[in-house]
């Protein structure tokens, strides 16, 4: 899941993630919910022909129904997830699946004990060298780790981890960054 719900969720969003991760609570659902919002985000994200259909004022709510109804079967969601979709159909809520699904993840991993990271390297990182660090933020959140490891060029090298809204930079770049500031506040 590319979209971290801390990075934007907003408020409506987040309360439209909270009654769904309760009424998954009744099922014990949430991870094929989880998969398939993130289907229907995938679909949404990639079809501006879709969006522009089903936020028409000219297109019927039977229609924009109908729609919905051929992607529920194509993609054979359950029924909890047909009727979060309908409803946010319904409230003119889809353009926010990206934020929802984000914070519903973010929701889910909280109560499985779970946190998302990020570490990006300037060259690939070898599988020992990525759990040393996952074992290391394990430690650190007292949380099972989700990393995601990241490569970009541009830090020369050194690591940036990211956790939640903790930021570890450790890269070569901001590391020549601040002996620049250091160096220029000496003349």
């Amino acid at each position: 899941m590319g979209d971290n719900a801390s990075n934007g969720a907003g408020p409506l969003a987040r309360r439209y993630a909270k009654a769904l991760v309760e009424l998954c609570n009744e099922s014990k659902n949430h991870a094929v919910i989880g998969k398939q919002l993130e289907s229907f985000r995938d679909t949404w994200q990639s079809s501006p022909e879709l969006q522009s259909v089903l936020k028409s004022s000219k297109a019927t709510l039977a229609d924009k129904k109908e729609i919905l109804q051929k992607i529920f079967a194509r993609f054979l969601f359950a029924p909890t997830t047909r009727n979060f979709l309908l409803v946010l159909l319904e409230h003119q809520r889809l353009d926010l699946i990206g934020e929802m699904v984000a914070a519903f993840a973010e929701m889910m991993d909280e109560l499985g004990g779970r946190v998302r990271a990020t570490v990006t390297s300037a060259v690939p990182l070898e599988k020992g060298e990525i759990g040393r660090i996952q074992s290391a933020l394990a430690r650190l959140t007292g949380k099972q780790v989700m990393l995601e490891a990241r490569v970009d060029p541009a830090l020369i090298g050194g690591v940036v981890t990211t956790v939640g809204n903790m930021v570890l930079d450790g890269s070569i770049r901001t590391q020549l960054a601040s002996m620049r500031d250091q160096l220029a506040g000496h003349t």
